[in-house]
Protein backbone atom coordinates (compact mmCIF):
# COMPACT_ATOMS: atom_id res chain seq x y z
CA UNK A 1 0.00 0.00 0.00
CA UNK A 2 1.45 3.54 -0.85
CA UNK A 3 2.29 5.96 1.67
CA UNK A 4 -0.47 8.56 1.60
CA UNK A 5 1.15 11.99 -0.12
CA UNK A 6 -0.94 15.47 -0.71
CA UNK A 7 -0.83 16.59 -4.12
CA UNK A 8 -0.99 19.82 -5.45
CA UNK A 9 -2.83 22.58 -3.10
CA UNK A 10 -4.00 20.11 -0.64
CA UNK A 11 -0.52 20.47 1.17
CA UNK A 12 -2.40 24.60 2.08
CA UNK A 13 -5.14 22.69 4.10
CA UNK A 14 -2.94 19.57 5.60
CA UNK A 15 -0.95 22.17 7.40
CA UNK A 16 -3.15 24.84 8.82
CA UNK A 17 -2.75 26.26 12.15
CA UNK A 18 -3.25 24.03 14.73
CA UNK A 19 -5.99 26.31 16.34
CA UNK A 20 -9.60 27.99 15.43
CA UNK A 21 -12.01 26.67 13.29
CA UNK A 22 -11.39 25.77 9.43
CA UNK A 23 -14.02 24.42 6.75
CA UNK A 24 -12.43 22.77 3.48
CA UNK A 25 -15.20 22.69 0.35
CA UNK A 26 -14.20 20.22 -2.18
CA UNK A 27 -16.39 18.56 -4.97
CA UNK A 28 -16.09 14.53 -5.45
CA UNK A 29 -12.51 13.05 -6.17
CA UNK A 30 -10.48 15.79 -4.92
CA UNK A 31 -9.26 13.92 -2.15
CA UNK A 32 -10.80 15.44 0.97
CA UNK A 33 -10.95 11.99 2.75
CA UNK A 34 -7.05 11.96 2.11
CA UNK A 35 -7.41 15.50 3.16
CA UNK A 36 -9.14 14.77 6.70
CA UNK A 37 -6.47 11.90 7.31
CA UNK A 38 -3.38 13.90 6.78
CA UNK A 39 -4.30 16.60 8.86
CA UNK A 40 -5.40 14.69 11.55
CA UNK A 41 -2.26 12.95 11.62
CA UNK A 42 -0.09 16.46 11.10
CA UNK A 43 -2.27 17.52 14.14
CA UNK A 44 -1.34 14.18 16.07
CA UNK A 45 2.81 14.10 15.69
CA UNK A 46 4.37 15.48 18.74
CA UNK A 47 6.65 17.95 16.76
CA UNK A 48 3.96 19.74 15.06
CA UNK A 49 3.09 23.55 17.67
CA UNK A 50 -0.14 22.69 19.73
CA UNK A 51 -0.01 18.63 19.19
CA UNK A 52 -2.71 16.64 20.66
CA UNK A 53 -5.37 14.21 20.59
CA UNK A 54 -7.29 13.96 17.29
CA UNK A 55 -10.47 12.71 16.85
CA UNK A 56 -11.65 11.96 12.95
CA UNK A 57 -14.91 11.70 12.68
CA UNK A 58 -16.42 10.07 9.76
CA UNK A 59 -19.59 9.11 8.12
CA UNK A 60 -19.92 5.39 8.46
CA UNK A 61 -18.16 2.42 9.41
CA UNK A 62 -17.31 0.87 5.70
CA UNK A 63 -15.12 4.36 5.74
CA UNK A 64 -14.17 4.05 9.54
CA UNK A 65 -12.66 0.74 8.19
CA UNK A 66 -11.18 2.24 4.95
CA UNK A 67 -9.56 4.79 6.34
CA UNK A 68 -7.77 2.47 9.50
CA UNK A 69 -6.77 0.39 6.89
CA UNK A 70 -5.15 3.27 4.92
CA UNK A 71 -3.49 4.98 8.19
CA UNK A 72 -0.83 2.74 9.83
CA UNK A 73 1.09 3.32 12.78
CA UNK A 74 2.00 7.05 12.12
CA UNK A 75 -1.97 7.51 13.22
CA UNK A 76 -1.88 5.94 16.76
CA UNK A 77 -2.86 8.84 18.35
CA UNK A 78 -6.18 9.14 15.94
CA UNK A 79 -9.19 8.22 17.04
CA UNK A 80 -11.39 7.22 14.17
CA UNK A 81 -15.07 7.28 15.22
CA UNK A 82 -18.53 7.51 13.01
CA UNK A 83 -20.63 10.45 15.36
CA UNK A 84 -23.03 7.91 16.66
CA UNK A 85 -19.81 6.01 18.31
CA UNK A 86 -19.12 9.34 19.52
CA UNK A 87 -22.01 10.52 20.70
CA UNK A 88 -22.41 6.79 22.62
CA UNK A 89 -19.10 6.84 24.23
CA UNK A 90 -19.60 10.35 25.27
CA UNK A 91 -23.30 10.06 26.85
CA UNK A 92 -21.84 6.93 28.37
CA UNK A 93 -19.19 8.80 30.32
CA UNK A 94 -21.81 10.82 31.44
CA UNK A 95 -23.67 7.83 32.72
CA UNK A 96 -26.88 8.30 30.20
CA UNK A 97 -26.30 5.74 28.01
CA UNK A 98 -27.60 2.05 28.97
CA UNK A 99 -25.88 -0.84 27.59
CA UNK A 100 -28.51 -2.25 25.74
CA UNK A 101 -32.15 -0.22 24.52
CA UNK A 102 -30.71 3.68 24.90
CA UNK A 103 -31.55 4.44 21.34
CA UNK A 104 -33.97 3.25 18.95
CA UNK A 105 -34.40 2.78 15.45
CA UNK A 106 -35.06 0.86 12.40
CA UNK A 107 -39.21 -0.64 12.49
CA UNK A 108 -39.12 0.35 15.86
CA UNK A 109 -38.91 3.64 15.58
CA UNK A 110 -41.39 4.01 12.51
CA UNK A 111 -43.88 2.17 14.14
CA UNK A 112 -43.67 4.98 17.22
CA UNK A 113 -44.15 7.17 14.54
CA UNK A 114 -47.25 5.65 12.96
CA UNK A 115 -48.90 5.30 16.35
CA UNK A 116 -48.35 8.87 16.97
CA UNK A 117 -50.00 9.95 13.62
CA UNK A 118 -52.56 7.84 14.13
CA UNK A 119 -53.34 9.47 17.66
CA UNK A 120 -52.83 13.03 16.16
CA UNK A 121 -54.91 12.48 12.90
CA UNK A 122 -58.04 11.97 15.11
CA UNK A 123 -57.91 14.92 16.66
CA UNK A 124 -58.40 16.64 13.46
CA UNK A 125 -60.98 16.69 10.57
CA UNK A 126 -60.25 14.35 7.94
CA UNK A 127 -57.14 15.86 5.68
CA UNK A 128 -54.59 14.51 3.18
CA UNK A 129 -52.17 16.02 5.38
CA UNK A 130 -52.10 13.13 7.51
CA UNK A 131 -52.34 10.74 4.99
CA UNK A 132 -48.85 11.76 3.57
CA UNK A 133 -45.66 8.43 3.76
CA UNK A 134 -44.76 8.02 7.21
CA UNK A 135 -41.38 8.92 5.68
CA UNK A 136 -42.68 12.61 5.44
CA UNK A 137 -42.99 12.47 9.08
CA UNK A 138 -40.13 10.89 10.18
CA UNK A 139 -38.36 13.39 8.08
CA UNK A 140 -39.49 16.60 9.65
CA UNK A 141 -39.39 14.79 13.00
CA UNK A 142 -35.59 14.33 12.32
CA UNK A 143 -34.77 18.05 10.64
CA UNK A 144 -36.40 19.14 13.78
CA UNK A 145 -33.95 17.01 15.90
CA UNK A 146 -31.27 17.73 13.87
CA UNK A 147 -31.86 21.79 13.88
CA UNK A 148 -31.47 21.28 17.58
CA UNK A 149 -35.23 23.35 17.74
CA UNK A 150 -36.68 22.78 21.00
CA UNK A 151 -39.93 24.59 20.72
CA UNK A 152 -42.83 25.24 18.96
CA UNK A 153 -42.27 28.79 18.57
CA UNK A 154 -38.97 28.64 17.16
CA UNK A 155 -40.47 25.91 15.02
CA UNK A 156 -42.71 28.03 13.40
CA UNK A 157 -40.27 30.79 12.60
CA UNK A 158 -37.83 28.91 11.11
CA UNK A 159 -37.01 28.54 7.30
CA UNK A 160 -37.67 25.02 6.41
CA UNK A 161 -34.36 24.83 3.98
CA UNK A 162 -33.83 21.29 2.06
CA UNK A 163 -37.75 21.03 1.38
CA UNK A 164 -39.52 21.88 -1.61
CA UNK A 165 -42.63 22.31 -1.06
CA UNK A 166 -43.32 24.55 2.73
CA UNK A 167 -45.55 23.63 5.84
CA UNK A 168 -48.29 26.25 6.74
CA UNK A 169 -48.28 27.04 10.28
CA UNK A 170 -51.64 24.80 10.92
CA UNK A 171 -49.04 21.70 10.06
CA UNK A 172 -46.28 22.62 11.61
CA UNK A 173 -48.49 22.85 14.82
CA UNK A 174 -49.90 18.90 13.77
CA UNK A 175 -46.35 17.90 13.15
CA UNK A 176 -44.95 19.20 16.41
CA UNK A 177 -48.39 17.80 18.17
CA UNK A 178 -47.38 14.73 16.69
CA UNK A 179 -43.20 14.78 17.46
CA UNK A 180 -44.60 15.64 21.55
CA UNK A 181 -46.47 12.46 21.26
CA UNK A 182 -43.59 9.79 19.64
CA UNK A 183 -41.16 11.67 21.78
CA UNK A 184 -43.63 10.58 25.12
CA UNK A 185 -44.01 6.92 23.40
CA UNK A 186 -40.28 6.58 23.11
CA UNK A 187 -40.39 7.40 27.02
CA UNK A 188 -42.72 4.85 27.94
CA UNK A 189 -40.70 2.18 25.91
CA UNK A 190 -37.49 2.68 27.56
CA UNK A 191 -35.91 4.54 25.29
CA UNK A 192 -34.42 7.96 25.54
CA UNK A 193 -33.49 8.90 22.17
CA UNK A 194 -33.19 8.32 18.76
CA UNK A 195 -29.97 8.62 16.54
CA UNK A 196 -31.36 12.32 15.56
CA UNK A 197 -31.94 13.83 18.85
CA UNK A 198 -28.91 12.53 20.88
CA UNK A 199 -26.61 15.27 19.51
CA UNK A 200 -28.64 17.92 21.50
CA UNK A 201 -28.32 15.51 25.03
CA UNK A 202 -24.54 15.79 24.10
CA UNK A 203 -24.38 19.55 23.64
CA UNK A 204 -26.39 19.96 26.93
CA UNK A 205 -23.99 17.80 28.48
CA UNK A 206 -20.73 19.30 27.48
CA UNK A 207 -22.61 22.69 28.57
CA UNK A 208 -21.76 21.66 32.14
CA UNK A 209 -19.22 19.03 31.76
CA UNK A 210 -16.08 20.80 33.92
CA UNK A 211 -13.66 18.30 32.81
CA UNK A 212 -10.82 18.46 30.73
CA UNK A 213 -11.83 17.80 27.00
CA UNK A 214 -10.35 14.55 25.67
CA UNK A 215 -9.59 15.94 22.19
CA UNK A 216 -7.21 18.92 20.96
CA UNK A 217 -8.35 18.58 18.14
CA UNK A 218 -11.13 17.31 16.07
CA UNK A 219 -11.69 16.79 12.08
CA UNK A 220 -14.60 15.74 10.48
CA UNK A 221 -14.68 13.84 7.37
CA UNK A 222 -17.78 14.04 4.94
CA UNK A 223 -19.20 17.11 7.06
CA UNK A 224 -22.34 17.69 5.13
CA UNK A 225 -23.95 14.82 5.99
CA UNK A 226 -24.16 15.48 9.77
CA UNK A 227 -26.97 17.41 11.29
CA UNK A 228 -26.15 20.93 12.23
CA UNK A 229 -26.66 20.22 15.87
CA UNK A 230 -24.57 17.13 15.21
CA UNK A 231 -21.36 19.42 14.67
CA UNK A 232 -22.35 22.26 17.19
CA UNK A 233 -21.65 19.23 19.81
CA UNK A 234 -18.32 18.42 17.81
CA UNK A 235 -16.78 22.34 18.06
CA UNK A 236 -17.84 22.27 21.39
CA UNK A 237 -16.24 18.88 22.37
CA UNK A 238 -12.63 20.33 21.32
CA UNK A 239 -10.24 21.37 24.11
CA UNK A 240 -10.54 25.82 23.63
CA UNK A 241 -7.03 25.51 22.47
CA UNK A 242 -7.27 23.18 19.31
CA UNK A 243 -9.15 22.78 16.43
CA UNK A 244 -11.92 21.97 14.42
CA UNK A 245 -11.29 21.06 11.13
CA UNK A 246 -14.52 20.47 8.56
CA UNK A 247 -14.35 18.90 5.20
CA UNK A 248 -17.48 18.38 2.93
CA UNK A 249 -19.08 18.92 -0.23
CA UNK A 250 -22.35 20.21 -0.66
CA UNK A 251 -23.35 18.17 -3.78
CA UNK A 252 -23.05 14.55 -2.11
CA UNK A 253 -25.67 16.14 0.38
CA UNK A 254 -27.74 13.17 0.90
CA UNK A 255 -30.00 13.72 3.86
CA UNK A 256 -32.11 16.59 2.82
CA UNK A 257 -30.46 19.23 5.57
CA UNK A 258 -30.37 21.59 2.82
CA UNK A 259 -28.41 23.47 5.05
CA UNK A 260 -24.69 25.40 5.16
CA UNK A 261 -21.70 25.08 7.64
CA UNK A 262 -22.48 28.39 8.85
CA UNK A 263 -25.49 27.52 10.45
CA UNK A 264 -22.78 25.41 12.72
CA UNK A 265 -21.05 27.10 15.33
CA UNK A 266 -18.02 26.75 12.81
CA UNK A 267 -16.48 30.62 12.73
CA UNK A 268 -14.03 31.46 9.97
CA UNK A 269 -13.00 34.04 7.64
CA UNK A 270 -12.21 32.07 4.66
CA UNK A 271 -12.86 28.61 3.19
CA UNK A 272 -11.06 26.45 1.40
CA UNK A 273 -11.67 25.30 -1.89
CA UNK A 274 -10.91 22.50 -4.03
CA UNK A 275 -12.10 21.41 -7.77
CA UNK A 276 -9.16 19.31 -8.90
CA UNK A 277 -10.48 15.87 -9.52
CA UNK A 278 -7.31 13.00 -9.17
CA UNK A 279 -10.11 10.07 -8.61
CA UNK A 280 -12.18 10.22 -12.16
CA UNK A 281 -11.19 9.95 -15.40
CA UNK A 282 -12.46 12.95 -17.67
CA UNK A 283 -15.00 11.14 -19.27
CA UNK A 284 -17.00 10.43 -15.83
CA UNK A 285 -16.16 13.52 -14.30
CA UNK A 286 -18.34 14.75 -16.81
CA UNK A 287 -20.87 13.43 -16.75
CA UNK A 288 -20.86 14.02 -12.83
CA UNK A 289 -20.13 17.74 -13.85
CA UNK A 290 -23.41 17.87 -16.23
CA UNK A 291 -25.46 16.13 -13.38
CA UNK A 292 -24.65 18.72 -10.94
CA UNK A 293 -25.81 21.58 -13.51
CA UNK A 294 -29.11 20.09 -13.79
CA UNK A 295 -31.66 22.33 -12.38
CA UNK A 296 -33.08 19.60 -10.14
CA UNK A 297 -29.86 18.97 -8.37
CA UNK A 298 -30.33 21.83 -5.68
CA UNK A 299 -28.01 22.58 -3.09
CA UNK A 300 -26.66 25.58 -1.38
CA UNK A 301 -25.23 27.61 -4.48
CA UNK A 302 -22.31 28.98 -1.98
CA UNK A 303 -21.03 26.02 -1.03
CA UNK A 304 -21.34 23.88 -4.02
CA UNK A 305 -17.87 23.64 -5.93
CA UNK A 306 -17.94 23.29 -9.45
CA UNK A 307 -15.29 20.12 -10.50
CA UNK A 308 -12.81 20.54 -12.58
CA UNK A 309 -12.51 17.58 -14.58
CA UNK A 310 -9.35 15.89 -14.45
CA UNK A 311 -6.68 15.34 -17.94
CA UNK A 312 -6.93 11.44 -17.88
CA UNK A 313 -9.35 10.80 -20.43
CA UNK A 314 -11.27 7.26 -20.13
CA UNK A 315 -13.58 5.77 -21.62
CA UNK A 316 -16.93 7.11 -21.66
CA UNK A 317 -19.11 5.63 -19.00
CA UNK A 318 -21.41 2.92 -20.98
CA UNK A 319 -25.53 2.73 -20.61
CA UNK A 320 -26.57 -0.60 -21.31
CA UNK A 321 -30.14 -0.70 -22.97
CA UNK A 322 -31.48 -4.29 -21.65
CA UNK A 323 -34.95 -5.93 -23.21
CA UNK A 324 -35.92 -7.58 -20.21
CA UNK A 325 -35.42 -7.92 -16.33
CA UNK A 326 -33.48 -10.84 -16.17
CA UNK A 327 -31.18 -10.17 -19.34
CA UNK A 328 -29.99 -6.62 -16.93
CA UNK A 329 -29.37 -9.04 -14.04
CA UNK A 330 -27.27 -11.57 -16.22
CA UNK A 331 -25.15 -8.30 -17.27
CA UNK A 332 -24.59 -6.71 -14.45
CA UNK A 333 -23.52 -10.18 -12.94
CA UNK A 334 -21.47 -11.25 -15.71
CA UNK A 335 -19.62 -7.80 -16.14
CA UNK A 336 -18.79 -8.05 -12.57
CA UNK A 337 -17.38 -11.48 -12.08
CA UNK A 338 -15.29 -10.76 -14.74
CA UNK A 339 -13.78 -7.34 -14.22
CA UNK A 340 -13.47 -8.05 -10.37
CA UNK A 341 -10.79 -10.51 -11.37
CA UNK A 342 -8.36 -7.79 -11.45
CA UNK A 343 -10.36 -4.68 -10.23
CA UNK A 344 -12.05 -3.48 -7.41
CA UNK A 345 -15.71 -3.71 -8.20
CA UNK A 346 -18.89 -1.72 -6.90
CA UNK A 347 -22.07 -3.06 -8.20
CA UNK A 348 -24.24 0.07 -6.07
CA UNK A 349 -27.84 0.63 -6.61
CA UNK A 350 -30.81 2.73 -4.90
CA UNK A 351 -31.59 0.24 -1.84
CA UNK A 352 -30.05 -2.71 -0.24
CA UNK A 353 -32.69 -5.05 -1.97
CA UNK A 354 -31.84 -4.09 -5.44
CA UNK A 355 -28.16 -4.51 -4.53
CA UNK A 356 -29.06 -7.81 -2.63
CA UNK A 357 -30.70 -8.63 -6.26
CA UNK A 358 -27.85 -7.74 -8.47
CA UNK A 359 -25.32 -9.49 -6.81
CA UNK A 360 -27.27 -12.68 -6.04
CA UNK A 361 -25.21 -15.65 -6.75
CA UNK A 362 -21.87 -14.12 -6.91
CA UNK A 363 -19.26 -15.71 -5.05
CA UNK A 364 -17.65 -13.69 -2.62
CA UNK A 365 -19.27 -10.36 -2.64
CA UNK A 366 -18.51 -8.04 -0.16
CA UNK A 367 -21.56 -6.05 1.80
CA UNK A 368 -20.59 -2.76 2.08
CA UNK A 369 -22.20 -2.66 5.79
CA UNK A 370 -22.68 -0.73 8.54
CA UNK A 371 -20.84 -2.92 10.96
CA UNK A 372 -17.58 -2.90 8.81
CA UNK A 373 -14.69 -3.27 10.90
CA UNK A 374 -11.91 -4.24 8.56
CA UNK A 375 -11.48 -3.38 4.76
CA UNK A 376 -9.67 -5.78 2.15
CA UNK A 377 -8.65 -3.23 -0.86
CA UNK A 378 -7.98 -6.61 -3.03
CA UNK A 379 -9.31 -7.50 -6.09
CA UNK A 380 -12.99 -8.60 -5.86
CA UNK A 381 -16.79 -7.40 -5.81
CA UNK A 382 -18.09 -4.81 -2.92
CA UNK A 383 -22.21 -3.92 -3.21
CA UNK A 384 -24.69 -2.25 -1.07
CA UNK A 385 -26.84 1.28 -1.80
CA UNK A 386 -25.30 4.32 -3.02
CA UNK A 387 -25.17 6.06 0.45
CA UNK A 388 -22.95 2.71 1.81
CA UNK A 389 -20.36 3.76 -0.60
CA UNK A 390 -19.84 7.66 0.30
CA UNK A 391 -16.15 8.17 0.84
CA UNK A 392 -14.63 5.35 -1.20
CA UNK A 393 -13.70 4.29 -4.34
CA UNK A 394 -13.47 1.76 -6.70
CA UNK A 395 -11.99 0.83 -10.18
CA UNK A 396 -15.62 0.11 -11.43
CA UNK A 397 -19.04 0.70 -10.65
CA UNK A 398 -22.02 -0.79 -12.01
CA UNK A 399 -25.41 0.78 -11.58
CA UNK A 400 -28.15 -1.33 -12.11
CA UNK A 401 -31.78 -0.06 -11.91
CA UNK A 402 -31.32 3.09 -13.67
CA UNK A 403 -34.77 3.49 -15.64
CA UNK A 404 -37.09 6.40 -14.37
CA UNK A 405 -39.59 4.22 -12.45
CA UNK A 406 -36.60 3.11 -10.18
CA UNK A 407 -35.17 6.56 -9.95
CA UNK A 408 -36.44 8.98 -8.88
CA UNK A 409 -37.39 6.17 -6.29
CA UNK A 410 -41.17 6.04 -6.04
CA UNK A 411 -41.13 5.63 -2.10
CA UNK A 412 -39.62 9.19 -1.95
CA UNK A 413 -41.70 10.87 -4.05
CA UNK A 414 -44.57 9.61 -2.72
CA UNK A 415 -43.27 11.01 0.78
CA UNK A 416 -41.97 14.71 -0.26
CA UNK A 417 -43.32 15.03 -3.40
CA UNK A 418 -42.01 14.76 -7.20
CA UNK A 419 -39.70 18.23 -7.16
CA UNK A 420 -38.06 17.33 -3.60
CA UNK A 421 -37.38 13.83 -4.30
CA UNK A 422 -35.92 15.03 -7.92
CA UNK A 423 -33.16 16.85 -6.05
CA UNK A 424 -32.49 14.25 -3.32
CA UNK A 425 -32.36 11.40 -5.58
CA UNK A 426 -30.14 13.45 -7.94
CA UNK A 427 -27.46 13.82 -5.40
CA UNK A 428 -27.71 9.71 -4.09
CA UNK A 429 -26.78 8.92 -7.70
CA UNK A 430 -24.23 11.81 -8.21
CA UNK A 431 -22.37 9.23 -5.29
CA UNK A 432 -22.76 6.12 -7.16
CA UNK A 433 -21.26 7.74 -10.29
CA UNK A 434 -18.20 9.29 -8.73
CA UNK A 435 -16.98 6.48 -7.04
CA UNK A 436 -15.90 5.34 -10.28
CA UNK A 437 -12.27 5.65 -10.74
CA UNK A 438 -11.69 4.25 -14.39
CA UNK A 439 -14.88 2.83 -16.10
CA UNK A 440 -18.73 3.19 -15.14
CA UNK A 441 -21.52 0.79 -16.43
CA UNK A 442 -25.29 1.95 -15.54
CA UNK A 443 -28.07 -0.32 -16.81
CA UNK A 444 -31.77 -0.36 -17.14
CA UNK A 445 -34.60 -2.32 -19.04
CA UNK A 446 -34.84 -0.22 -21.70
CA UNK A 447 -38.28 -2.79 -22.64
CA UNK A 448 -40.10 -1.09 -20.15
CA UNK A 449 -39.17 1.84 -19.43
CA UNK A 450 -36.73 4.48 -20.36
CA UNK A 451 -33.50 6.28 -18.54
CA UNK A 452 -33.99 8.07 -15.74
CA UNK A 453 -34.45 11.93 -15.67
CA UNK A 454 -31.66 12.16 -12.76
CA UNK A 455 -29.11 11.92 -15.86
CA UNK A 456 -28.65 14.28 -18.33
CA UNK A 457 -29.44 13.39 -22.44
CA UNK A 458 -26.54 15.01 -23.84
CA UNK A 459 -25.37 12.11 -26.34
CA UNK A 460 -21.66 12.22 -25.88
CA UNK A 461 -21.65 11.39 -22.44
CA UNK A 462 -22.19 8.15 -23.05
CA UNK A 463 -21.49 5.05 -24.98
CA UNK A 464 -25.04 3.42 -25.20
CA UNK A 465 -25.47 -0.17 -26.27
CA UNK A 466 -28.33 -3.06 -26.54
CA UNK A 467 -26.84 -6.48 -25.87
Amino acid sequence: MAPLRPRGKQSQVIYLPPTGHSVVLGTAGTGKTVMAMLRARYLSDPSTRGYGRVLLVTYNNALVAYIKHQQGSEFSRVQVETYSRFARGYLHSRGLMPRWGGITEGPHQRSLVEQALAAIAKQYPPSRFFERDIDFFQDEIAWISGMGISDLSSYLKMDRIGRGTGLTDNHRIAVWQIREDYLRRRKQAGYLYDWHDVASTVRQQLAVDDRPRIYKHIVIDEGQDLTPEMIRSLVEAVDPSGSVTFFGDYAQQIYGQGLSWRACNLRITKEERFADNYRNTAAIARLAIEMSKMPHFGGSLEDLVEPVAPTAEGTPPTIVQCRSAAEELQIVRTRAAALSQVNSVAVLARTWADANLAVQGLRGARRLKADLRKWDESPGIFYGPYHSAKGLEFDVVLMPFCGAKNAPHPDVVAAFGRTNAMSREAKLLYVGVTRARSELILTYNAEKDTLTPLLPTTDDLYVVVSP
